[in-house]
This record gives structure tokens, sequence and C-alpha cells, in this order.
């Protein structure tokens, strides 16, 4: 009888052992939820995804054809004039130096060829062979020295004694004087003949002057500005 009643226990103790589901007795299906270990990040590049994102479109202007009827506008070039040089007597140093451009070194603006109608803007020596009139007729000839006179010389078949003039050129010009011109002659009572005294236009050619003005010998330069003389200076010649 106590044998029974032992064994009955065993098998109830075994059975709510297998109900509380701690291994014992057979064996419980896997669950299908299974842990994922962490990965390692992964070094390949990788492509990111093309931007989906719709962009709105560019505003375009369009510039409609010109109508056909209307004048057509020709777009012009406008050239800027330098402004034109003036010749002004330099009262420091009466004798002025070759200028860029002069015709062998002569000095001033040097020698015009006879094609020349008229006498053109700058400075020039010659000699005033006649005053009156408001216009002195001008015979233009070349002042060289140094170096330039000696060349011209020889050219000419001359000697050049410290400067050379030459006169080749039969052309006289009548030259328009300005009402407001300024003049300088050679006065032989200051006793200093490189430096020319200025006296009023209406008052020359001076008797005072050393010079036998006017004549084939009164050497003077003309400043010409706007065709006109504006400046003249009677040059002492030994």
């Amino acid at each position: 009888m106590h044998r029974w009643a032992l064994l009955v226990l065993v098998v109830a103790v075994l059975a709510a052992g297998c109900g509380d589901g701690d291994g014992f007795g057979t064996t419980s299906a896997p669950s299908t939820t299974q842990a994922v270990q962490p990965t390692e990040p992964s070094t390949s590049p990788t492509t990111a995804a093309p931007d989906t994102t719709t962009m709105p479109p560019e505003s375009t202007t369009i510039t409609p054809p010109p109508d056909s009827t209307s004048s057509t506008t020709i777009a012009t070039t406008t050239t800027s004039t330098a402004p034109e040089t003036f010749y002004f007597v330099d009262t420091t140093d009466f004798f002025p130096d070759p200028f860029p451009g002069s015709s062998g070194g002569a000095h001033g603006s040097g020698c015009v060829v006879a094609d020349f109608e008229v006498l053109p803007n700058g400075v020039w020596f010659g000699f005033a062979e006649g005053v009156g009139g408001g216009m002195i007729t001008f015979d233009l000839a070349c002042f060289f020295t140094g170096a330039a006179a000696e060349a011209a010389a020889a050219e000419d078949g001359q000697e050049s004694f410290d400067f050379y003039i030459r006169n080749l050129n039969p052309v006289t010009y009548e030259v328009p004087v300005a009402a407001d011109a300024r003049v300088w002659y050679v006065n032989m009572l200051s006793g200093d003949v490189s430096a020319p005294t200025e006296i009023p236009l209406a008052a020359w050619p001076s008797p005072d002057s050393f010079q036998d003005c006017p004549s084939d010998y009164c050497s003077v330069w003309l400043y010409v500005n706007g065709l006109q003389v504006t400046g003249i200076v009677e040059q002492y010649l030994p």
C-alpha cells in the first residue's frame, strides 16, 4: 500500500516539472525569434541614393524678336581727339631746342617744304621781310647748331661756324598776326643780346633793335598757333 502511494507521488512530481518548462522531459521547440548580433561598419564606399526631390524649373526670359517694321539702330564709334599743342615763348630760354621730328635736327619745328600753302602751327625760324596790315611776310629758313650744323653745311657744300642757317626754300608765307601777339626784340642798348626785351606789338619793329626789321636780314622766331602768329622773338646773329 505504501509502495503504490510513493509511486503516485513520484509520477506527480515529474509531471509538475515538465509543466514548468525547465528542460526536464521533452525538448522544447526553438523560438522563431533570433537574436541579431551587432556587425562592424562596412569600409566599402556606399553609393548615395539619388535625390528624388524635384526642383522647380529655372525661370527663363525669352526676348521676342525685333519687330520687322521697327528701325535698326547702328552703333557708332566715337574717337576722342587729343588736345592741340600750344606753342608759347619760354622767357627763361629764348632759343628753342630742336623739337621731336624736326627735319635734320633743326631747332624749333624744323623746316617746311614748299608744298605747304600756309605756315603750320609750330615754332619757325626765318626772316621778317615785311610787316603791316596785321600780316607778316615770312621767309622760312632752318637753324642748325653743333653736329647738326656741320652735317647740314657739309650737305650743302658750305662751312659752319658754331651754327648754320639753311635758306634754300624760295617760298615766303603771308602769316596773320594775332591782335594779342607778344613781341621781343634785341635791344642794342641793353648790352645783353641773348635776352630780348618785350615791347607792345604796335611798337614793333623798334628803331632801337639791333636787327634791321623788317628786311631780308631780320631774323626772328615765329610762334604760330591756330595758323596765326602769337609770338615774335628777334634772334641775334653775329
